[in-house]
Protein backbone atom coordinates (compact mmCIF):
# COMPACT_ATOMS: atom_id res chain seq x y z
CA UNK A 1 0.00 0.00 0.00
CA UNK A 2 2.72 2.46 0.97
CA UNK A 3 4.64 1.61 -2.21
CA UNK A 4 1.80 3.16 -4.22
CA UNK A 5 0.92 6.06 -1.94
CA UNK A 6 4.39 7.55 -1.41
CA UNK A 7 5.24 7.97 -5.13
CA UNK A 8 1.80 9.46 -5.79
CA UNK A 9 2.31 12.03 -3.04
CA UNK A 10 5.82 12.86 -4.29
CA UNK A 11 4.56 13.33 -7.88
CA UNK A 12 1.70 15.51 -6.62
CA UNK A 13 4.13 17.69 -4.68
CA UNK A 14 6.43 18.04 -7.67
CA UNK A 15 3.59 18.94 -10.05
CA UNK A 16 1.31 21.24 -8.01
CA UNK A 17 -0.26 22.77 -11.13
CA UNK A 18 -1.48 19.35 -12.30
CA UNK A 19 -2.78 18.55 -8.81
CA UNK A 20 -5.02 21.63 -8.83
CA UNK A 21 -6.22 21.16 -12.38
CA UNK A 22 -9.79 22.33 -12.23
CA UNK A 23 -11.21 24.38 -15.12
CA UNK A 24 -12.03 27.38 -12.95
CA UNK A 25 -8.46 27.55 -11.61
CA UNK A 26 -7.14 27.90 -15.12
CA UNK A 27 -9.68 30.55 -16.13
CA UNK A 28 -11.91 28.38 -18.34
CA UNK A 29 -15.13 29.04 -16.47
CA UNK A 30 -17.27 27.99 -19.43
CA UNK A 31 -15.28 25.00 -20.70
CA UNK A 32 -16.70 21.59 -21.44
CA UNK A 33 -15.11 20.05 -18.35
CA UNK A 34 -16.95 22.50 -16.09
CA UNK A 35 -20.21 21.87 -17.91
CA UNK A 36 -19.68 18.14 -17.44
CA UNK A 37 -19.11 18.56 -13.71
CA UNK A 38 -22.23 20.71 -13.45
CA UNK A 39 -24.27 18.03 -15.22
CA UNK A 40 -22.82 15.41 -12.87
CA UNK A 41 -23.82 17.47 -9.85
CA UNK A 42 -27.31 17.95 -11.30
CA UNK A 43 -27.65 14.20 -11.93
CA UNK A 44 -26.66 13.42 -8.34
CA UNK A 45 -29.16 15.96 -7.02
CA UNK A 46 -31.95 14.47 -9.12
CA UNK A 47 -31.15 10.93 -7.94
CA UNK A 48 -31.07 12.11 -4.31
CA UNK A 49 -34.42 13.89 -4.65
CA UNK A 50 -36.03 10.86 -6.31
CA UNK A 51 -34.81 8.53 -3.56
CA UNK A 52 -35.96 10.90 -0.80
CA UNK A 53 -39.35 11.32 -2.51
CA UNK A 54 -39.79 7.56 -2.77
CA UNK A 55 -38.83 7.19 0.89
CA UNK A 56 -41.37 9.83 1.92
CA UNK A 57 -44.04 8.28 -0.31
CA UNK A 58 -43.44 4.92 1.33
CA UNK A 59 -44.11 6.36 4.78
CA UNK A 60 -47.22 8.17 3.56
CA UNK A 61 -48.49 4.86 2.16
CA UNK A 62 -47.80 3.16 5.50
CA UNK A 63 -49.68 5.88 7.39
CA UNK A 64 -52.72 5.61 5.08
CA UNK A 65 -52.79 1.82 5.40
CA UNK A 66 -52.56 2.05 9.17
CA UNK A 67 -55.43 4.56 9.26
CA UNK A 68 -57.55 2.27 7.06
CA UNK A 69 -56.75 -0.72 9.28
CA UNK A 70 -57.76 1.19 12.43
CA UNK A 71 -60.97 2.36 10.76
CA UNK A 72 -61.81 -1.18 9.63
CA UNK A 73 -61.11 -2.56 13.11
CA UNK A 74 -63.35 -0.02 14.85
CA UNK A 75 -66.13 -0.60 12.29
CA UNK A 76 -66.11 -4.36 12.85
CA UNK A 77 -65.93 -4.05 16.65
CA UNK A 78 -68.85 -1.63 16.96
CA UNK A 79 -71.54 -2.89 19.38
CA UNK A 80 -74.95 -3.67 17.99
CA UNK A 81 -73.89 -4.33 14.39
CA UNK A 82 -73.76 -7.76 12.79
CA UNK A 83 -70.28 -9.03 12.12
CA UNK A 84 -68.83 -7.97 8.81
CA UNK A 85 -71.39 -5.19 8.34
CA UNK A 86 -70.29 -1.56 8.41
CA UNK A 87 -72.13 0.67 10.85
Amino acid sequence: MMRKVVPAVVVTMLLPRAAAACPVCFGASDGPMLQGSNMGILALLVVTLVVLGAFGGFFITLARRAARAVDAATTLDAPGTPEGQPR
